[in-house]
């Protein structure tokens, strides 16, 4: 699939919050981007939740050093394949857990 059309595909998928995500499934990731918000930068995923539903979820803030230029050109080209892994949230803190694992 080209970059195109993923990005017309984006527009018309959900925002979902990440404490909305079944804990310890795993959720592809098929595109990735950088976006600037009121709170600063940030890093959005698209997850694949069924084979013709897209959602997109923005990460945590700690998240935006963890991705590089090139981590994400290689996640939107399909160089590499990563599953995003939602684990919960932390009892004391309210952090949320995640995980990013290669497919």
């Amino acid at each position: 699939m080209d970059l195109s059309r993923k990005i017309q595909e984006l527009d018309s998928c959900y925002n979902m919050k990440l404490n909305s995500l079944q804990v310890d499934r795993k959720y592809p990731i098929t595109f990735a981007e950088r976006i600037p918000t009121r709170f600063g930068p940030a890093i959005v995923l698209a997850i694949r939740d069924t084979p013709d539903r897209i959602l997109k979820v923005f990460m945590p803030r700690r998240f935006f050093s963890a991705f590089s230029n090139d981590d994400i050109d290689d996640i939107n080209s399909g160089k590499v394949k990563l599953n995003l892994v939602y684990k919960g949230q932390c009892v004391n803190t309210r952090a949320f857990k995640v995980t990013i694992e290669n497919v």
